[in-house]
This record gives C-alpha cells, sequence and structure tokens, in this order.
C-alpha cells in the first residue's frame, strides 16, 4: 500500500511539474513574439480634389522686343548707339555705307527718266503716224518697269538706315561698324519694358497641354530672387506644335510689383491648372521602394499582426505628402512611421501614439 501511494504521488508530482514547463514555454514563447513584433504606426488616407503644377522653364523677356535689321546688305557705315542705352521712338540707330545704295538710286532714276523721254517721243511719232500702237505700249511698259525699279531702290534706301520702331533700352548689339551685314541679320535688339511688360516663353509637352488654359496662374523663380516668387498668369497658348521639339509654345506674363527683372534670365514657372483632380494623400514617410511614379506601402492586414505590401502610382510630392492617383482606392490606411524596417513576412504591433 506505502508503495502505491509512493508511485502515486510521483506521478503526481511529475504531472505538476510538467505542467508548469509547459506554462512556461508558452509564457516564453508570447514573450519572444512581442520583442519580436515591430512597432509601427498607422496614417489615414485622405481623398482630396487637387490640381497638378505644371512645371517648365525659360528666358525672360518682354512682349514688345524687336530684332532690328537692314533691309539691304552692305558695310554697316556707324553704329550709334550701346548696349544699355535708352533710346526714343523714331532715332537713328545705325546706317549702311550709302555709296552703293545712293548709286542704285540714281541708276534707277535715270532709267526712268529716259523711259519717260522714250514714251513721250513714241507719243509725238504717233501722231504722225511714224509709229505704232503696240510700239507706244512697250515703250509704256518700259516706263512702268523704270517707274518700279526706281520706287524698289529708294525704298532700300530708306531702309539702309535703322530707327527706332519704340522707345525702350537697346539690349544687344550684334555688329560694330566696318562689318558685312547681310539683308535681315539682327544687328540690334531693342527692348521696350517701361510698362514692365515681362514675359517667360516656355515649351509645353502634349499631356500638360491640354490641362492649362489661359489665365490660370503662375509662380516663377528666378536665381535673382531665389527665396521670392513672382506671380504671373498663362496669357498665351499656341494651337499647333513646334516641329522641330514637338513642344506647344506658351507664354507667361509675369506680374513683377517691385522687382527688377532683365531679359535673358532664367526662370522657373510653375502653373496650377484650375481643373482639379481627385487624388489621395499619405505621409511621404509612408512611400518605399520607389522608383519613378511607381512605388509601393505597407497595410496592416485584418489580424493587426501581419502586413502586406501594395503597389501605388505616384502623382505629385509636396509638403511632406504624397499624393496618389492609384493603388489605394479601398485602402484606409497605411504603415506611416516604422515602414523602412518591414518586409512582408514581418510581425508588427500598432503603436496608438
Amino acid at each position: 500500500m506505502k508503495k502505491n501511494l509512493a508511485v502515486f504521488i510521483g506521478l503526481f508530482t511529475i504531472e505538476i511539474l510538467l505542467n508548469a514547463c509547459g506554462k512556461k514555454e508558452k509564457q516564453t514563447g508570447h514573450s519572444v513574439l512581442d520583442e519580436s513584433a515591430i512597432a509601427v504606426q498607422v496614417a489615414p488616407v485622405k481623398y482630396v480634389e487637387y490640381s497638378l503644377p505644371v512645371i517648365s522653364s525659360g528666358l525672360i523677356s518682354t512682349e514688345t522686343e524687336s530684332k532690328l535689321s537692314f533691309k539691304v546688305s552692305g558695310i554697316i557705315s556707324r553704329i550709334f548707339v550701346k548696349e544699355g542705352e535708352s533710346v526714343s521712338k523714331g532715332q537713328l540707330l545705325a546706317s549702311l555705307d550709302l555709296t552703293e545704295v545712293n548709286a542704285q538710286v540714281s541708276q534707277a532714276k535715270n532709267n526712268l527718266i529716259k523711259a519717260q523721254r522714250d514714251l513721250d517721243r513714241g507719243k509725238r511719232l504717233l501722231k504722225d503716224s511714224a509709229a505704232t500702237q503696240e510700239q507706244i505700249q512697250n515703250l509704256q511698259t518700259a516706263y512702268q518697269v523704270a517707274n518700279d525699279s526706281y520706287r524698289i531702290a529708294v525704298f532700300n534706301q530708306q531702309f539702309s538706315t535703322i530707327h527706332a520702331n519704340q522707345s525702350g533700352k537697346i539690349i544687344r548689339k550684334f555688329l560694330n561698324a566696318g562689318e558685312l551685314v547681310m539683308a535681315g541679320s539682327p544687328v540690334l535688339i531693342l527692348n521696350s519694358a517701361a510698362q514692365n511688360e515681362w514675359i517667360v516663353k516656355i515649351g509645353l509637352p502634349d499631356v500638360d497641354w491640354v490641362r492649362v488654359k489661359k489665365e490660370d496662374r503662375a509662380t516663377i523663380t528666378t536665381d535673382a530672387y531665389p527665396n521670392e516668387p513672382i506671380e504671373g498668369e498663362l496669357n498665351v497658348i499656341n494651337e499647333g506644335a513646334d516641329p522641330v521639339t514637338g513642344l506647344y509654345q506658351a507664354e507667361v506674363k509675369i506680374i513683377p510689383g517691385n522687382k527688377k527683372l532683365a531679359s535673358g534670365l532664367f526662370a522657373k514657372v510653375e502653373i496650377m491648372p484650375s481643373a482639379k483632380k481627385k487624388l489621395m494623400t499619405i505621409p511621404v514617410e509612408a512611400v518605399v521602394e520607389g522608383q519613378g511614379q511607381h512605388a509601393f506601402v505597407f497595410v496592416v492586414n485584418d489580424d493587426q499582426t501581419s502586413v502586406r505590401k501594395v503597389p501605388i502610382v505616384i502623382a505629385h510630392l509636396e509638403n511632406k505628402l504624397a499624393y496618389i492617383s492609384q493603388g489605394l482606392d479601398s485602402i484606409h490606411e497605411v504603415v506611416a512611421g516604422g515602414s523602412g524596417f518591414l518586409t512582408e513576412n514581418s510581425s508588427v504591433k500598432i503603436n496608438q501614439h
């Protein structure tokens, strides 16, 4: 009897020890699970009406910038102005050596006088029946040709000098006295900016051209005023693309205020289209493994302890927010804090703070 009791007590003791060990293992296993779980924070997916900016760049100029040139080729006799000099409308700016031009005018005038004289003699002969009507018609044609040649020579003589077509400032001089210039080649650039009519000429790809319209608000930044953006608005949008670049030319009118601008300054332009699009926003730190517009975010599963990686398409990044166009339609929260430490096999615990 004593022997049986001893065996029973021994078995009971072993069972108690085994139960204790099992509980300890469970507790230890639970503790390991807690320690391996990565603490994360989640952020809500918000829906906004947003207008993606159109970004381009160009050079600042004016609406009234003129490239002045001679009508005919020749040797430049004098240039009367310097770069940066202010001029008045009608002021003489440059002239060619007129020796050849004046000779052409004189030659054309003499041909005209001779043609007139021949025509008058022919008319007298016609009265005396010494000339035919056909001869008179030929003389009249010769007179008309000579008269047109004289008018052309006089016209070219007028445009063998350059006068200011408006008041403004000479911003560029391409040639000097004594140089040979071809007809139509720019000699001077006159910039009339008295009324601050500054513009930026930019090129837009077709995907941006369809999103903008006249009077859309714009922001202009330059190296001259790096931390002082200048306001503007879209003023001109061309309907045809440039055959070389494939871009649609546009002009942004600048509202400079009291800022001093100059032609040729490089400017970055950001246009805010008035047409808005529905997008989703998440904190930028929630985005992982991004390449171009394509990236991923982590989303906590329904069990609240595991995550999955979801592909997204980024439309824009601004002010620590990522604007998402695709990928989050049925998702309400994404992992923000701690997303950089996660893999698809990670265990997580949500930190509410």
